[in-house]
């Protein structure tokens, strides 16, 4: 359900590398840094925004671990995320990124999208409704 691509190298050289990347969206999005440890997310989205169905973000540098699970369901999936890579995030997904070292990425909506369209539960109260649904 949750998709990672690692992004297409076309170029390597002493100077580093070069990747491609779907530029299909515009506007305003949000550029994003995150130390090691720290936690964004504990949300899901209905889809009420275009740029959060799907949610999609870029990892540019760093690792991470996307914590998720769709609605309905009662397991919280862990996917390994190492830059640089791609990740779709689709509607009524609960998800919650982990940085696993300092990290940055790009979520291509913006903040208006965020406040439309997120449904915070955090953590504990998700994995508590999953328990009780058992």
């Amino acid at each position: 359900m949750i998709t990672v691509t690692p992004l297409a190298l076309i170029g390597q050289d002493d100077r580093g590398a070069s990747y491609t990347w779907d530029a299909s969206r515009t506007g305003n999005f949000i550029v994003c840094f995150r130390n090691a440890g720290s936690s964004s997310g504990q949300h899901y989205h209905e889809g009420k925004s275009d740029n959060k169905n799907p949610e999609i973000l870029y990892l540019l540098s760093g690792e991470a671990a996307l914590h998720w699970c769709p609605l309905g369901e009662k397991e919280i999936r862990v996917t390994g995320i190492t830059a640089p890579a791609r990740v779709v995030v689709p509607i009524n997904v609960w998800h919650q990124l982990i940085a696993v070292t300092d990290c940055s990425f790009l979520e291509l909506n913006s903040l208006e999208d965020v406040q439309q369209d997120s449904i915070r539960i955090w953590r504990e109260d998700f994995e508590r409704m999953l328990n009780a649904e058992s």
